[in-house]
This record gives C-alpha cells, sequence and structure tokens, in this order.
C-alpha cells in the first residue's frame, strides 16, 4: 500500500513543483514530513544533506532516499520514476509550444511571471531548514545574509528584466513568501 501512496504523492510533487530541485523540497517536505509522517523533520534534513552531497539533481536524489527511507529499494525507484514523471511529458509538450510560440511576446511574459513564484518557493524551503537546524546566532545570520544576496541576485541584479519589472519581481515574491509560510506555521 505504501508503494501506492509513494507513487501518488511524488506523482504529485512532480506535478506541482516548478522551478527546479531546491524548490521541490518544500514540496516534499509538505508530503512526507506534514502530511504523510513518513520522516521526522530532522530526518528530512539528513536526507536533504545527503541528497546535496551526491551527484544530480537534488530534488530527484531526495525522491529517491526517501522513497528507500520508506519502502526500500522498491520505494526509491518508484519514487524517482513517480517524481520525475509529469515533468518530462510536460517538458515535451513545452518543447512543441515553445517551437510554435517561441517569438511571442505575451508568452513570454508569462514565462517570466513565474520566477517570483519560484524564488518564493526557494526562500519557503530555506525557511523551513532554518526552523529544524538554526541552533546558533552564527547560523541564523549566515542565513539571513546568504537570503540577501540570494534576492539581490534574483530580484535586483537580474540582466534579463527591465527596472519595472525588477520592482515587480521583489513585491511578488515578498507577497508569495508571506502568504506561504503564514499559511503553513499559523
Amino acid at each position: 500500500m505504501k508503494i501506492i501512496e509513494l507513487f501518488l504523492v511524488f506523482l504529485q510533487v512532480g506535478a506541482v513543483s516548478f522551478g527546479g530541485g531546491y524548490s521541490i523540497l518544500k514540496t516534499i517536505m509538505h508530503y512526507i514530513v506534514d502530511t504523510k509522517n513518513w520522516l521526522t523533520p530532522e530526518e528530512f534534513a539528513e536526507i536533504v544533506a545527503i541528497s546535496q552531497s551526491t551527484p544530480g539533481p537534488i530534488g530527484i536524489n531526495a525522491a529517491t532516499f526517501v522513497g528507500y527511507k520508506v519502502a526500500g529499494v522498491l520505494g526509491s525507484v518508484i519514487a524517482t520514476l513517480s517524481s520525475i514523471l509529469v515533468p518530462v511529458v510536460l517538458s515535451l509538450l513545452m518543447f512543441l509550444v515553445l517551437k510554435r510560440y517561441a517569438k511571442s511576446k505575451v508568452f513570454n511574459k508569462m514565462l517570466n511571471s513565474a520566477k517570483p513564484v519560484v524564488m518564493a518557493l526557494i526562500f519557503s524551503a530555506a525557511f523551513s531548514f532554518i526552523k529544524v537546524s538554526s541552533q546558533s546566532i552564527i547560523t541564523i545570520l549566515l542565513s539571513i545574509f546568504a537570503f540577501l544576496i540570494f534576492f539581490i541576485v534574483c530580484c535586483i541584479l537580474s540582466p534579463f528584466s527591465s527596472h519595472s519589472y525588477k520592482i515587480f519581481n521583489a513585491k511578488n515574491f515578498f507577497i508569495i513568501t508571506l502568504i506561504r509560510n503564514f499559511h503553513n506555521y499559523y
């Protein structure tokens, strides 16, 4: 039964995650730690640390390790394959759409609109790990410094955006992050 649950959970993770490995971690944590209670936050933090040190995308590595922890070798195979199933299908469909609409300004604006959401998901995942791992003021200060660097590079110094779009990204980044964090913790 856990194999079917693993398949469905990681199929959902793959379907709702957008923006790469680090943004997927918050979603995996939500399902595995908060919803299913298969792992504790500390165990999940250990899996993330292992996933970062092994070759390959962190989100897929995390799915593999979580699957193994929950249901052994078969669980790791199921979690890995189901986490990439939706993105692979969507990537193939997106290739066909991009091929057709690559020059469209509306299409390019739609893609750029997703940037603040992705940044907010990454920050939200980092915020969750700070709560679990922050045991000293140095860790907290380093985390704040890393966030500021991340924000400056992504929202302010981005060479691909106009000034007004950078302000729009920054505003949306903070709104999405606040909503996501308040929703999860209050």
